[in-house]
């Protein structure tokens, strides 16, 4: 398996590509965006990487060559700064949550794949920190909007017109004060969780047949006993589900859960010391890696995974400059050529 890893650095406006090997990553290209360049996105089809620059308030495409390296961008407005982008299933429509404006855009992509300016925005979503797409076993596409502001997880439906409209069934509560930020979803078994940025817990829930999304389980991210200040940030499941990996920034730690099988319930299994301010890590296809940067650290670190136990050994690290927060990998099997 060839993959590629993307990560980028808002403070020195690059993005870094790398070849990740076996144990390292190694350096292929650095490409300056001219801005703040923060949420990454890879198209479905893999021939874009799509990047919110700030502070102008513009995505730029970048079409990903054969090797993983970039090609020229091009560029399009945004209704304000994007803290979080998404697509849709096809690679038709560009998502985007604005923490600092307190909305959701969507943008249409033209039939090269380049992201396009935004036809719909949705006002008064307060702090309004990622999107994430859901499809169900018909196809039907509804979106997530994680309201840090208002410890609620917005529902949205996808109409054939391009277009958000609220959920019939309703928004999704999280505790007061937990400060819902970033979700993930189980590759197979239909539950969503959501890392909650103010009081350092993990919720699980679960879709049901019916549509509706209901609460199973909710735990602390950090060790028992634990009584400093609570600041998480990402979270990511490995490709078999069996393994589910929180970052929280005031412990700079990392936090393994085991995952059940038969049942999805959450298991804490351990604890890792990672790059100073965990802010953002990705997990690569093979579920081999665990790549993340450090908001206060200068290097990405890229851990090895134990397929058995999922417990975690530094491997290496790269330079990357101070502040870098987003973390995408790519996998070239089956890439356009």
């Amino acid at each position: 398996m060839q993959q590629v890893v993307y990560v980028a650095n808002p403070v020195s406006g690059l993005i870094h590509v790398f070849a990740l090997m076996e144990d390292e990553l190694v350096p292929l290209q650095q490409v300056q965006t001219g801005g703040e360049v923060q949420p990454l996105v890879i198209s479905p089809d893999k021939r874009w990487l799509h990047a919110g620059v700030r502070p102008d308030f513009m995505v730029q495409s970048y079409p990903i060559q054969t090797d993983g390296r970039l090609g020229e961008p091009s560029s399009a407005p945004l209704a304000g700064s994007a803290s979080h982008t998404c697509t849709d299933a096809q690679g038709r429509l560009f998502f985007a949550a604005s923490y600092a404006f307190n909305h959701v855009s969507v943008s249409p992509m033209n039939a090269a794949g380049r992201v396009q300016a935004p036809h719909q925005r949705i006002d008064e979503l307060m702090a309004a920190h990622s999107v994430t797409l859901l499809t169900d076993d018909q196809g039907h596409q509804e979106l997530l909007v994680a309201c840090l502001k208002e410890d609620l997880i917005r529902r949205f439906t996808l109409g054939d017109d391009d277009l958000l409209a609220p959920h019939p069934l309703g928004d999704i509560h999280t505790a007061t004060g937990a400060g819902p930020r970033h979700l993930a979803q189980h590759p197979t078994n239909g539950d969503i969780y959501c890392l909650n940025e103010l009081d350092g817990t993990l919720n699980r829930y679960h879709r049901e047949a019916d549509g509706h999304i209901r609460a199973r389980e909710s735990l602390d991210m950090l060790p028992a006993g634990y009584e400093g200040n609570r600041w998480g940030a990402d979270i990511h499941s490995t490709p078999d589900g069996r393994f589910l990996y929180t970052s929280e920034r005031a412990s700079s730690l990392l936090t393994l859960f085991g995952i059940d099988q038969e049942t999805g319930a959450l298991t804490p299994f351990a604890h890792f010391p990672t790059e100073p301010c965990p802010r953002g890590f990705a997990i690569d296809h093979s579920g081999h890696a665990l790549i993340v940067t450090g908001q206060d650290s200068q290097d990405v670190a890229l851990h090895r995974i134990a397929p058995a136990t999922g417990q975690l050994s530094l491997a290496s690290r790269q330079p990357v400059g101070k502040g870098a927060m987003w973390v995408r990998v790519l996998n070239l099997d089956g890439c356009p050529a």
